[in-house]
């Protein structure tokens, strides 16, 4: 995970941007359709299947994990992407003042 203590990737970064409501019943979805033998991703790619079916229901299905950041579907404001762009700054901007 970009904060370095938790374990994980990009895609369960970004559902820590989305709202509980939204999360939960995305995965709730996803987890129905690989119970019923609708799906053949492996248990461990299961934040990549759910980020990325939240992401195709949206106005603009399918864009990339960085657009929907910027296009607001995903929100960055929550604690953890505030935390990792203020990592960001102190290791990029603050190096070069």
């Amino acid at each position: 995970m970009p904060n370095n203590q938790d374990v994980g990737n990009l895609e369960d970064f970004c559902l820590e941007m989305m709202t509980l409501e939204h999360r939960h019943y995305t995965e709730t979805i996803v987890k129905t359709a690989q119970l019923d033998g609708m799906t053949s991703f492996q248990t461990s790619h299961l934040s990549k299947a759910t980020i990325h079916s939240y992401l195709a229901w949206q106005d603009e299905p399918g864009k990339p994990l960085g657009q929907s950041i910027t296009a607001k579907v995903l929100n960055s404001n929550k604690d953890i992407a505030q935390s990792f762009l203020a990592w960001l700054r102190r290791l990029f901007v603050e190096e070069y003042v």
